[in-house]
């Protein structure tokens, strides 16, 4: 009895489309973002734009930052007319809430003396992966005045009482980093005064 040889034919049709489509579907893959999204194509574009600018801006943010901070800490308004000379005193713990708690590391810090605004000791530790507490401490009375917080570190000195919190730095991106902004404080009656950006 002779067998129907349609059967044999259908599977190398069948065979031919299934290629035929898979050949279709990996032209599609292959085109490109700008042939299925248009839209898309256009946004990534503006976007590309946008990050020039924004590598062009950044230099002059820096510089207007780095120009007024400079200002300040040369401002002789802000210098230190009289260093404190006498003896200074231990960190006097009642005066900060959580002193117990790093009553060590401000003892530890204590030794180094006075490093800011003529009579202060600024101990600085770390609170996180981009976080600073600075703890000030009179050492008159080693009562703790005043505790400031930076994300890229702080700039002080013995003979000026301006304290720069994130100094400004050429490598921080400004426009990506709204937490890298620098900001200048002035120590004003045993208080901390912010001053104006100057933008």
């Amino acid at each position: 009895m002779r067998k129907n040889p349609l059967p044999h034919l259908l599977l190398p049709l069948s065979f031919v489309a299934i290629l035929g489509a898979g050949c279709q579907q990996q032209t599609e893959e292959e085109k490109t973002i700008a042939s299925t999204h248009p839209k898309l194509e256009e946004r990534l574009q503006r976007d590309s734009l946008r990050g020039a600018d924004t590598l062009e801006q950044n230099p002059e943010i820096y510089e207007r930052y780095r120009l007024r901070m400079d200002a300040y800490q040369s401002d002789e308004a802000f210098r230190v007319q009289e260093a404190y000379r006498g003896r200074l005193a231990p960190l006097d713990e009642a005066s900060l809430t959580d002193a117990r708690q790093f009553r060590e590391a401000l003892q530890e810090g204590l030794k180094q003396g006075v490093n800011f605004a003529g009579r202060y000791t600024v101990v600085t530790m770390e609170c996180g992966p981009t976080c600073q507490e600075h703890y000030v401490v009179d050492r008159q009375d080693g009562k703790v005045l005043d505790k400031l917080q930076s994300s890229t570190g702080a700039q002080f000195s013995p003979d000026s009482r301006i304290f720069i919190v994130n100094p400004p730095d050429s490598s921080h991106n400004y426009v990506e980093c709204p937490y890298c902004e620098p900001a200048a404080y002035v120590l004003e009656a045993g208080k901390f005064r912010k001053l104006p950006q100057g933008q």
